[in-house]
Formats: structure tokens, C-alpha cells, sequence
């Protein structure tokens, strides 16, 4: 069974109207005179966007590990590790400068459930 391609684009919208969220009310928070008013609803929208998040991750997550149980005659797919590649590196906040590692890990992980 496959991984649809869904699942990637609502994490993807999640983490970014969590970001964006979260860009928000840090903003509101360094005003030289807060207003708390829209402080609140701020981080009110922000645990929505938390909770979502979560969720979506949680399902992505979910799919990621139930498809990664590979026939231990199945080689690595290079889609299974470039998928959860990404996903190490966008659950890492996106740093620069971490694609050969995460890809070393990815393919370690699908490797890893491959022999399981």
C-alpha cells in the first residue's frame, strides 16, 4: 500500500499555518504595548494550529510506519527514504545543512524495517 500524497500536502498546510501562527503572536508578544486582547485570540489560533498539526502529523506518521514493512527480499525504495527524509527535516524545524544526514538516517530507518 502506498503513501498518498494527501497526507504529505496536509501536514505540509498544518506546519505552515502552525509557523505562521506562531510568527503571529510572537509578534503581537514584542509590541512595545501588547495588546492582550489580541494576544489571546492570537494564541488561541495557535493551539488550534498546534492541535491540528499534531494531528496530521500523527496520521502521517501512522501511514509512514504501517507502508515501511517492506518484504525482507525488498530493497530500499528511494521514495520510502526520501519521504521520511523530509520528514526528519521538516519535524526538525528545516535546517539547512542537514540533507546528508537525514538522509543517511532515512535510509538507515527503511533498512532498519526492512530487517524486521
Amino acid at each position: 500500500m502506498g503513501l498518498e500524497p494527501r497526507l504529505f500536502s496536509d501536514y505540509r498546510n498544518a506546519f505552515a499555518e502552525f509557523a505562521q501562527k506562531t510568527r503571529q503572536a510572537r509578534a503581537l508578544m514584542s509590541a512595545a504595548n501588547p495588546d492582550w486582547q489580541a494576544i489571546d485570540a492570537a494564541l488561541l489560533d495557535l493551539e488550534k494550529a498546534r492541535v491540528n498539526y499534531n494531528h496530521r502529523r500523527d496520521i502521517l506518521a501512522q501511514q509512514l510506519l504501517s507502508s515501511s514493512k517492506l518484504p525482507e527480499a525488498a530493497q530500499p525504495q528511494p521514495n520510502r527514504v526520501r519521504e521520511i527524509a523530509q520528514l526528519r527535516w521538516e519535524l526538525a524545524g528545516k535546517p539547512e545543512g542537514t540533507d546528508d544526514e537525514n538522509w543517511f538516517r532515512a535510509e538507515d530507518i527503511v533498512r532498519r524495517a526492512t530487517a524486521a
